[in-house]
């Protein structure tokens, strides 16, 4: 005999829960497999389906058979597919019992039981025959009918109430807890429910549910005619459809159905599924009309709204030429939309792979980007995913440069679930790029040497009138050497650049003094710039081996965009600082218009301007901070920046004093 100490000292097993489900007095069963093979079914289940023990181990469909053509087995294997538990209120169900087919209804569940993996093992049904529930309302009208009979027996012979008193005493109870234990249940109802009476339609019934929808009180509806007590409803076609269905004794179903309702001292629009189902006496006469409404607003406004979000994504990724994809390192499946399938030269019903991607690409490219995935899925990474490739196809056999952006998604554990992103065709743009810097380096070496020798004869000339007294030509000629000075590091700039795609673009690293190279500058800015406030802040002698003339090119490069982008008369901070054990970091601070966030993410393309209205009249091609970057990133350093609209900006260059390499 199991005692209840032995309960709280161990788990239940197996055999204790199977007996606990045979002694519930909630029909019961457990099906398992495609086909549904019945593995347990209590007596309440057995009673139910009117069969006895010998259907268990059995299919369902060849234990009940009556079940063919009813949606029970497919509802069953979805379940068992989708791992979803499916329930279901006053379902119709035709069943053979004691040799006679029935229509019972019932409120049903099937509920799924997953194991570790979330794979379905075994599905629980529970039900409930609902069937009286259905007839309460006709069984009231009866006893009511009953009730009547009564009376009249009463007042045709006093000896006859007497004797049927107690009866009449006791049917009378048994009419009041039915008609409260309906109201009950329609009083709990999670949806609106609303009784009908009569052709007229008067509101006999409305729990809280539909109130709340209606925008009514009860005081409000109780007693009146549904079409009186609601006019918001005139031009609308509800009340039409109630006259029908107690005109025809056909119920009337909407989905989605878009009506507009009180609110408030106005109207407001509602979604909702309504059922008008007609109610009929027992000799088949319609008395009134049962409504049943949910409101459904938020979910479908959810939905159309996602709808109309994914619309306009694939109209933005349509219009800018993108290929999707979508990569799961535990199953390796890889997809993507039909532009990326037309880039790998597939047809928009072919599968895609992540091995057919791979063969795609050029071999000098391809382990490059099997690595690059590998880091971004790796638990360490950012979860980014940014290279640029080159792919061929076996159809057109054209060469494009893809420039793939994506971002890696988790689960709840951390572990990485998918690589979602984008491809986009660059081979234009590169080539456009490409044929710009030929132009710009064969632009810079033709116009190198002339202005050499206008500088050259600048020099001459400022020496001639050393000695004069006209100082307003000796500050044009300063003026003309400023600008010479300006073109030339401009020339130097498209030369570097060249020399950057060519691989001719050499750092030649050297120790020296960086605080010697720092007060060096600070003369140069202050000799020259005379409309803002300077701030020089040294951190004492720093031996860096690094390229001086490239290091001094970035700080040249980044005081004169401060200076540019900064009002006159505002301050411009410029100091370094050791951090760590091995690395110099150098600060470029001003008070100047700012940058946009926008820009921010690009300032440091090649040939990329910012887009504020404000700095269209400053002059320049955008390759200054793409060649500092460049520089520093060559010096296997780094450099950021930060900044907020119309209060300044920070320039962070960040090298290793010492070589790492």
């Amino acid at each position: 005999m199991i005692t209840q100490e032995d309960l709280s000292e161990k788990s239940f097993s197996q055999d204790l829960i199977i007996q606990a489900l045979v002694s519930s007095p909630a029909p019961t069963s457990i099906y398992s497999g495609e086909d549904m093979v019945i593995h347990f079914a209590n007596e309440g289940m057995l009673a139910l389906w009117g069969k006895d023990a010998s259907v268990i181990g059995k299919p369902l469909m060849e234990a009940i058979p009556e079940l063919e053509g009813q949606p029970f087995l497919e509802l069953l294997r979805e379940v068992w597919r989708s791992g979803k538990t499916y329930s279901v209120h006053e379902a119709p169900a035709k069943l053979i019992k004691n040799g006679v087919e029935t229509l019972d209804y019932f409120d049903y569940e099937y509920k799924a039981l997953t194991d570790q993996n979330n794979k379905t093992w075994c599905i629980l049904n529970t039900a409930l025959e609902v069937t009286s529930r259905r007839e309460f309302l006709q069984q009231i009208r009866e006893k009511e009918e009953r009730e009547n009979a009564l009376n009249e027996e009463m007042a045709a012979t006093l000896e006859e109430l007497t004797s049927t008193n107690e009866e009449l005493n006791n049917s009378m109870k048994q009419l009041a807890d039915s008609r409260e234990y309906i109201r009950t249940i329609i009083e709990q109802a999670p949806v609106g429910i609303a009784m009908l009476k009569g052709p007229e339609h008067v509101i006999e019934i409305a729990n809280p549910s539909i109130l709340s929808i209606w925008g009514r009180t009860e005081s409000e509806v109780i007693g009146y005619a549904h079409e009186s007590a609601r006019p918001e409803l005139r031009g609308q076609p509800v009340n039409e459809w109630l006259k029908k269905v107690y005109e025809s004794g056909k119920p009337k179903i909407n989905t989605e159905f878009t009506v507009k309702l009180k609110h408030n001292d106005g109207l407001r629009e509602a979604i909702v599924n309504s059922i008008y189902q007609p109610i009929f006496t027992d000799r088949g006469d319609i008395s009134g009309v049962l409504i049943i409404i949910e409101e459904i607003t938020e979910q479908v406004l959810a939905r159309r709204k996602n709808e109309n979000d994914q619309q306009m994504l694939a109209l933005a990724i349509d219009a800018g030429e993108l290929a999707t994809f979508y990569y799961q390192p535990a199953t390796n499946l890889f997809s993507g939309n039909n532009l990326l399938k037309n880039w790998f030269g597939l047809s928009s019903e072919e599968h895609l792979d992540l091995s057919i991607a791979l063969a795609a690409i050029l071999p000098e490219d391809r382990d490059r980007v099997t690595a690059a995935i590998s880091n971004s899925l790796d638990k360490n990474s950012d979860g980014h995913y940014y290279i640029e490739y080159r792919i061929q196809n076996k159809t057109d056999k054209k060469i494009r440069l893809l420039q793939a952006n994506g971002r890696v998604f988790y689960d709840q554990e951390g572990n990485p679930q998918s690589l979602n992103g984008t491809l986009r065709d660059i081979t234009k743009q590169k080539k456009e790029e490409e044929r710009k810097d030929d132009f710009m380096g064969m632009v810079s070496h033709e116009l190198k040497t002339p202005l050499t020798s206008l500088k050259a004869y600048i020099q001459i000339l400022q020496r001639l009138e050393a000695g004069a007294e006209n100082s307003k030509q000796q500050n044009i000629l300063e003026k003309c050497l400023k600008q010479t000075d300006y073109m030339n590091s401009m020339i130097n700039g498209f030369l570097n650049v060249s020399r950057l795609d060519s691989g001719q673009l050499h750092i030649e690293k050297t120790p020296f003094d960086f605080q010697i190279l720092f007060s060096e500058i600070e003369d140069e800015v202050l000799s020259t710039n005379h409309t803002r406030t300077f701030i020089f802040s040294p951190s004492g002698s720093i031996i860096v081996q690094a390229d001086r003339e490239k290091i001094s090119q970035v700080l040249h490069n980044l005081i004169g965009n401060a200076i540019k982008y900064s009002p006159v008369g505002t301050m411009i901070n410029v100091e370094y600082v050791i951090i760590g054990e091995n690395s110099l970091k150098i600060t470029v601070q001003d008070q100047g218009i700012g940058i946009s966030e926008e820009d921010q993410q690009r300032i440091f393309d090649r040939y990329y301007r910012v887009k504020d209205m404000n700095s269209r009249s400053i002059a320049g091609f955008g390759i200054g901070l793409y060649l500092c970057k460049e520089i520093i990133e060559l010096h296997s350093g780094s450099i950021e920046v930060k900044s907020s609209k119309n209060v300044g900006t920070e320039f962070s260059v960040v090298i290793p004093i010492k070589d790492i390499n």
